[in-house]
Formats: C-alpha cells, sequence, structure tokens
C-alpha cells in the first residue's frame, strides 16, 4: 500500500530579480519520508523548503500540505530569547501552539529527558552550539509533528553532535525532509536524495535510497543525457549542413524541416551537463625535509583539567592528519600547539627550521570584513602572482566562482560559503610545508567539498585537519587523532575511530593506546553483519514498535490531568516511563548500531572498489 502524501509542491519557480533559483520543481512528501535536499550553493536549496514551510512564497507554483498537517520547520541558525530557561522555551512553543495547559508539565519533563537536558532551568544563553540544536529541535518535537523540515542541521556541530543527531533522526516517527551537504550524514538517513541543479532537464534529480545509490543513479542519468546530447547534436549538426546549402522554404515539406531544425537547436541549447567548479590548488614549498614538526611526549592543560597527555608524534610532507572529538576536548589547542602559538606543559614540540605553514580558521577571522572582495582577493593591485604566472583579478575571482559584478562588494556582506571560498583563495598564495584547517567545510556545497578533497590528495605537503565532515576525514586522513579523554589515541582512519568509540562506550574499562610513533594504530575491525545478527535486525523493528506503542501509553497516562493531582501515582508513572524510555532509547541504539556496522561495511566496500 502507497504511503500516504503529507505536502504536494507542485511546478515550484523562484528569481531573486533577473537571477532564476529554480523553475518548474514537483515534489511530494509522504508519510516516512526521510529526503535529503542537496545542490550547488545559490541554487535555493533552503529558499524551497522555506516556501515547503509556508514561510517564503514561490513565484510560480503551488503547496499542499494535507489538511491538519502538524510542521516543524528548524532553521540553519537558532532564534531564540537568551533570558529564557530551557523549560520556559519549551512552555512558550507550547502554550503558542493553543496546547493544554495542563499537558505542559509533563511533556516539557518528557522531552527534556529525551534530549538529555538534565537541568530544565539552565538558561538559554548558557548553551553551546550542540545544546542549541538539540533545544531547537526540542521545541519543534514537543509540538509532535508530523512532517519535520531541517536546514543544514550539522552545520557547526561537532562529530559527537552529529553522532546525537544522527541517532535520534534515524528513529524520528515523523517524516524529515532536511538540507544537508554532510555526506555520511545523508548516506545513513536518507531514504531519498533530491538534487536541485539547473544542469537537469528538470531543473532537479531525484533517486531513492542514501547518498552512494544517489551517486550510481546519477552517473547512470548523466551517461544516458550525455549520449542523448550527443545525438541531437548529431541531427543539429545535419539539419544546420542543409539549412547551408540553400533549403528552398517555399514547399509546405521544407518549411517544416526548418521549423525542427530551430526546434533542434533549442533544445540542445537545454542540455546543461557541465557546471562551474572552484578550482582549488595548494602550492607546497620545495622543502626535502622528512621531519616537518615532531612531538615527544606533548601535554596539556588548563586548570585543573587535562586536554591531552605524553602524545608523540612526527608530521611528515605527505602526511594527513584528522583531528576529532567533542567540542572542548583539545583539538584547537593541539593545532595552536603544533603552530608554536601555545607551549605544552610537558614534553617538546620541534619544529623544522623556517617551517612554513598556512592555517584556515574556522572563524575566519584572517578576513578584514571592512575590504571589498577585490582589495581581499588582491590586497597589492588588480592582479596576484600564481606560482610565478600574473592573473588579473577578475581571473582569479572567476577560479572560486565569483563574478565580476562581485568585486566591489564588501566581504562582510558575502555569504558563509562565499567567505569560505576567498579564505581558501588567501591560502592559495602561500608556498607552505604544512596546511592546517579548523572547519573548512561550514557552508560550503558538496561540489566544492569534491574539489577540495581533490586537492588535499594533491597537495605533497602535509595537512592537519579539524572537521566534522566525516566523509571528507575517511577520504583524506591517514592518520586520525582522537581526543576526549585526557589522553590521544592514534587510528588508521575515521570508521575505526568510531567503532574505537561504541566499543569504549559499551566497555568502560580504560585500554592503553601507544602513539603514532611505534607505528601501530588502533584497528576495530569492519566485519559483516553475522547470521543471528542480520536475523536480530530483520527483526527489532518489530520489538521497536511494540516498546513504542508502551511508551506512548506511559506518556499519555503522565499527561493525564487527573494524576496530576494524585502525586504518589504520578511519582511511580514517571518511574515506569523513565525505565520505559530507556528500553526504547536501548533497542533504537542497538538497531543504530547494526544499521551503521552494515552501512559502513558496505561504504567502506565502496571505497575500497574506488
Amino acid at each position: 500500500m502507497a504511503a500516504s502524501p503529507l505536502l504536494n509542491a507542485h511546478q515550484l519557480s523562484k528569481a531573486y530579480g533577473v537571477n532564476p533559483l529554480f523553475q518548474g520543481i514537483t515534489l511530494t512528501v509522504t508519510e516516512g519520508e526521510r529526503a535529503c535536499l542537496i545542490g550547488p550553493n545559490g541554487s535555493g536549496k533552503s529558499t524551497l523548503l522555506r516556501i515547503m514551510a509556508g514561510l517564503d512564497h514561490a513565484d510560480e507554483g503551488t503547496v499542499r500540505p494535507r489538511s491538519g498537517l502538524r510542521l516543524v520547520y528548524v532553521p540553519q541558525e537558532d532564534v531564540f530569547d537568551e533570558s529564557l530557561t530551557i523549560a520556559k522555551t519549551l512552555e512558550l512553543a507550547l502554550v503558542t501552539s493553543g496546547h493544554d495547559e495542563h499537558e505542559v508539565e509533563g511533556k516539557i519533563s518528557i522531552m527534556c529527558g529525551r534530549f538529555g537536558f538534565s537541568d530544565k532551568s539552565a538558561l538559554v544563553s548558557t548553551l553551546s552550539g550542540g545544546w542549541r540544536k538539540r533545544l531547537a529541535l526540542a521545541r519543534g518535537m514537543i509540538l509532535d509533528p508530523e512532517l519535520l523540515l531541517l536546514d543544514e542541521p550539522t552545520n557547526h556541530l561537532d562529530i559527537e553532535g552529529v553522532l546525537w543527531l544522527e541517532s535520534f533522526l534515524a528513529r524520528l516517527p515523523a517524516a524529515l525532509l532536511f538540507v544537508s551537504h554532510d555526506r555520511y550524514f545523508i548516506e545513513r538517513l536518507a531514504l531519498r536524495v533530491i538534487e536541485i541543479n539547473r544542469q537537469y532537464p528538470r531543473g532537479f534529480f531525484s533517486s531513492n535510497g542514501g547518498y552512494a545509490d544517489f551517486l550510481e543513479a546519477r552517473s547512470a542519468f548523466l551517461a544516458g543525457l550525455h549520449q542523448s546530447k550527443e545525438s541531437l547534436e548529431n541531427r543539429v549538426r545535419r539539419e544546420v549542413a542543409w539549412l547551408r546549402r540553400g533549403a528552398k522554404a517555399r514547399t509546405t515539406k521544407a518549411k517544416s524541416r526548418i521549423d525542427q531544425a530551430g526546434e533542434l537547436m533549442e533544445e540542445l541549447k537545454g542540455f546543461k551537463l557541465e557546471e562551474k567548479r572552484a578550482e582549488l590548488d595548494f602550492s607546497a614549498s620545495k622543502r626535502k625535509t622528512q621531519e616537518l614538526i615532531k612531538l615527544e611526549g606533548v601535554s596539556k592543560g588548563f586548570e585543573s583539567r587535562i586536554l591531552f597527555s605524553d602524545i608523540s608524534l612526527t608530521v611528515s610532507p605527505g602526511m594527513r592528519l584528522g583531528i576529532v572529538g567533542p567540542n572542548g576536548s583539545g583539538k584547537s589547542t593541539f593545532i595552536k600547539t603544533l603552530l608554536g602559538e601555545i607551549k605544552p606543559d610537558r614534553g617538546r614540540v620541534v619544529r623544522a627550521n623556517k617551517l612554513r605553514t598556512a592555517f584556515f580558521d574556522q572563524g575566519r577571522k584572517q578576513l578584514d570584513e571592512s575590504l571589498t572582495l577585490q582589495t581581499a582577493l588582491c590586497p597589492h593591485g588588480d592582479g596576484v602572482v600564481f606560482r610565478g604566472k600574473q592573473m588579473h583579478v577578475a581571473g582569479w575571482a572567476g577560479r572560486f566562482l565569483f563574478s565580476r559584478d562581485q568585486l566591489s562588494l564588501p566581504v562582510k556582506s558575502l555569504s558563509g560559503g562565499e567567505q569560505a571560498r576567498l579564505l581558501l583563495a588567501k591560502l592559495m598564495l602561500e608556498e607552505t610545508d604544512i596546511l592546517l584547517f579548523d572547519e573548512p567545510t561550514n557552508d560550503l556545497d558538496i561540489k566544492t567539498l569534491e574539489v577540495l578533497e581533490e586537492s588535499f590528495s594533491e597537495y605533497p605537503g602535509a595537512i592537519v585537519l579539524i572537521t566534522h565532515d566525516r566523509y571528507l576525514l575517511d577520504r583524506t586522513a591517514t592518520t586520525v587523532l582522537g581526543l576526549g579523554d585526557g589522553k590521544g589515541h592514534f587510528y588508521g582512519d575515521y570508521l575505526q575511530w568510531e567503532l574505537q568509540r561504541k566499543t569504549n562506550r559499551d566497555e568502560p574499562a580504560e585500554k592503553e593506546t601507544r602513539p603514532a610513533a611505534d607505528g601501530e594504530r588502533a584497528r576495530p575491525e569492519l566485519t559483516k553483519l553475522s547470521y543471528n545478527e542480520q536475523r536480530e535486525l530483520n527483526n527489532i523493528e518489530r520489538d521497536i514498535i511494540k516498546a513504542e506503542d508502551l511508551l506512548r501509553t506511559l506518556e499519555a497516562a503522565v499527561a493525564s490531568p487527573e494524576l496530576l493531582a494524585k502525586p504518589l501515582e504520578l511519582r511511580e508513572s514517571y518511574q515506569k516511563l523513565s525505565v520505559q524510555q530507556q528500553a526504547v532509547e536501548t533497542l533504537y541504539n542497538r538497531w543504530q548500531e547494526l544499521e551503521q556496522r552494515k552501512r559502513d561495511f558496505q561504504l567502506r566496500k565502496i571505497k575500497t572498489e574506488t
């Protein structure tokens, strides 16, 4: 039986002035859907999401939600009253939407427990970025939506936050439509991927499955489109040759053929198989030194808290070091220790003589927002010297997808993605031994991320990378340093760190990890699910449905006005509710673990084969 449609968007078009964002987009979101919108920056993904949420209007087309649809939209940047507590923020959402005041307290308690808020009285202003994201979701989920719209939900989260969000959304009963550039996030969550891009004849391309399925389907589609274009080009060449021979237009047949030739040429114009990509190519020095930076037993902490300890590491040309860990674990401090901006408490950091480094700061503090784009790109005139060749500012700007019209704009008016490309342009002018990146992927689209990956692979120097983009990390890093327990553990790649993280969570006993200098890595094995595990995975959804049915019954009981007048029974009901919440959580965690192991194994196969 086909899933019931929740929202229909028909022939949507939107433009700003003479610049079209998208044209003729038709989408249907159904019950149980988990669909992801992707596309280049400026293609209109966020605008489309706002139109579907009823917060913006289309120039043409219609959006028809199902009657009474409970829809929640969570924007990329949260908007809160900083003076309110967590509880008051959730209460305001309920009261504004017309919920019965008798239900409010019970719903807030349930939601705070589900989202991990132990102190409901904490002020919003005290929350970190990851916890603000949780609160934004809790504020939406407390309204029990049937359809949840999310705009770049992983932006500015650390990896721990992304993993939590992934786990939460995977077990969400509501339908989900989200914009994201996080390819692992898409792979693990999406049941359908929709790319908005004017290179497609319909303005978008949609395929069922995760990101890997999308790549295969898109490749096949574009190959077919390319063949169609070649066939059409041959037909157009024949018709043009016929016209040039001086076709007589007096006969009906000749007139028809002339009209047909015109139609063919118009159709050919509609094929846009090539799209512009940023051109990233970092310059390395000609240094032959094999030891660029050497760490010997390095430790660092602040006040009574140890961030990392006894780290020994040699950074050499060609090395790709990824650094992972929760916010506050010392990732940025480690990079500053490498750069010599912070001294270690213990141990020694030896840097090669006249070491040349370049640093991409996630706060983009290197950019002077008062400058124009032209001055920021070319501070010493109307051109730059790149690898010994003079380039005019317009040509240099074009490499990073900036138009001539943008050159006079102030840097502060540029979008986040444009500012990131500007900073990358500045780094490209420096000849370096080591490139250091602190969250470079925020605000970049997938196409630019792919170019960034290529530039990393071609750069002969060393790269040190902090990022929450696990796909980039797994395809780039030759070594991963995991922080977060006051030590520092080395892994062969990102997926091994993630598997070890789960093992540590299930088995809290500490295990010693020797430093990278010993040439060994912690290597949890990526294995295919056993027969019994696959059988467990096949049946676990049924068990979850039963457990959630009981949970909903208990939630309804706790929210009952009659029970509020019986404190002893209310306390007992909350205890039962807590036990059942834990039971559901355990089932979901196990489901997520098995499903993720299955997908990780498939992803690793894809990575190995490519």
